[in-house]
């Protein structure tokens, strides 16, 4: 029985890494991938870090009433102080030049965003207000 003719391209990889390289080529490229697992592995993910808190911040446009639940509690739109439906989420956003936390209702606006204390630009600053931010802000624990 004759046997097919192998294409070129089978030849050439014959050729360029012969039969007994090719299981360490296998073990080689194993040990690359391990590496590159191990130093992608241990750190910490800003983005992520920057979503998680500990617990969630509400402001009332209405009457500027400042609120915070645990994590796991929403409320809202309705605002407990003055019945009305303009409670809003807020989201923090840390100055780079000084470190200050400047805390604003989460809206779609596109107003440029400046430091409470230095007045500096607060552009990729974004991220989720602590509970500890959040009293140092101002806001009273809802009760539930």
């Amino acid at each position: 029985m004759p046997t097919p003719k192998q294409s070129r391209a089978c030849l050439a990889t014959t050729r360029v890494f012969p039969a007994e390289l090719r299981p360490g080529l296998g073990v080689v490229a194993l040990w690359l991938a391990a590496l590159a697992l191990m130093a992608t592995a241990c750190k910490k993910d800003v983005a992520l870090e920057a979503m998680e808190s500990d617990a969630n911040g509400y402001l009332c446009l209405k009457c500027g009433v400042k609120l915070f639940t645990d994590r796991t509690v929403f409320i809202g739109p309705q605002c407990p102080k003055c019945q009305q439906e303009t409670l809003m989420d807020v989201v923090g956003y840390e100055c780079k030049k000084d470190h200050h936390l400047t805390i604003r209702p989460k809206r779609g606006d596109r107003q440029p965003l400046a430091c409470e204390q230095c007045q500096g630009p607060l552009v990729n600053a974004m991220r989720s207000p602590r509970e500890k931010d959040l009293k140092a802000w101002g806001a009273a624990k809802a009760s539930s």
